[in-house]
Formats: C-alpha cells, sequence, structure tokens
C-alpha cells in the first residue's frame, strides 16, 4: 500500500511540475526600460515618474512606482481588453481578483468616473475607461479620491496630444 501511495504521490507532484513549467508567463520585465515595454505591448505609454519598473505583454503596460508616505502603486494601461464592461464602461484590467467589502463607483467634479474596490475610503483598486485606453491603478495600501484626482490629471497631461508650437494647428 505504502508503494502506491508513493507512486501516486510521485506522479501528481510530476504533473504538477509539468504544469507549472508548460505555463507561458506573458509577461516580459524591461527593468526601468520604457521603450521595451511599449514595443512589448504594441503602444507608447508617456506617464512622468521617477524610479519605476516596467513590465508589458502584448495589449498591456504597466509601471509600478512609489508614491508617497511608503505606498507603491502598480498602474496598468491597456487599449483593448476583453473583459466586461461595467455600466459606466469600465472594464476592470487590474487582475486583483480579491473581494473587497467596498465596489462603487466614484465620480470626479469634472464628470468622470472611477469603478473603485477597497475598504470604506481606501481604495485598492481603481479603474477607469478614456478615450486612450482603459487603465487600473492599485495601491495595496489604498487611495483616497484625492489620490484618484491627482492621477487622472496625470495620466491627463501623459495622454494629452502634443503640440509643436511652431506648427500650424488646424
Amino acid at each position: 500500500m505504502k508503494k502506491v501511495v508513493c507512486i501516486v504521490c510521485l506522479a501528481i507532484g510530476v504533473l504538477s511540475a509539468y504544469s507549472a513549467q508548460s505555463m507561458i508567463n506573458p509577461w516580459i520585465d524591461c527593468g526601468n526600460d520604457i521603450g521595451c515595454g511599449a514595443q512589448k505591448a504594441g503602444f507608447d505609454f508617456p506617464l512622468k515618474v521617477e524610479n519605476y519598473t516596467v513590465r508589458a505583454m502584448e495589449g498591456m503596460l504597466e509601471l509600478r512606482f512609489p508614491l508617497n508616505d511608503g505606498r507603491k502603486v502598480i498602474v496598468r494601461k491597456a487599449l483593448d481588453f476583453a473583459g466586461k464592461a461595467d455600466e459606466n464602461g469600465i472594464i476592470d484590467i487590474s487582475g486583483d481578483y480579491n473581494q473587497y467589502p467596498v465596489n462603487t463607483t466614484v465620480t470626479l467634479d469634472n464628470g468622470v468616473k472611477f469603478s473603485v474596490r477597497g475598504e470604506d475610503n481606501s481604495y485598492k483598486v481603481v479603474n477607469f475607461a478614456a478615450e486612450t485606453g482603459y487603465y487600473s491603478i492599485m495601491c495595496e495600501a489604498g487611495l483616497n479620491k484625492a489620490d484618484i484626482e491627482y492621477f487622472y490629471e496625470l495620466l491627463a497631461a501623459a495622454e494629452a496630444p502634443k503640440y509643436d508650437e511652431n506648427e500650424p494647428q488646424e
């Protein structure tokens, strides 16, 4: 009986190891090379932050960087995503599958809506949709509405069309 149990355990271990090895990780770590991330994702993401690391997969780019007070954030962008949109057209691209007590919408003064998940007024996952794609902001330590406004302004500035002052505008 002990031989059968050992053989079964060995077989399960080999199959588990094979399954783990055969799963392909779609993420490419790019260090602090945003060009590497843009090439892999298929689009540029000109977010201006410091001390970041980049990883990307086809169709998605992710930046990790310190915010303040020791908080670290992960910002993702995808041009298109095959997820289910909520009533505001927002798709969750965070990859965070945790259940949180708060799952609601936060609307900024300018009318932009964010889907947020977290605890009380400490949001762990923030998602929104824009003309330039879908975004996710994650912070294990939590974000508040002022942080969401900050990120909206930061992303809006990064994604705004850039014009040459010497070029005539149409």
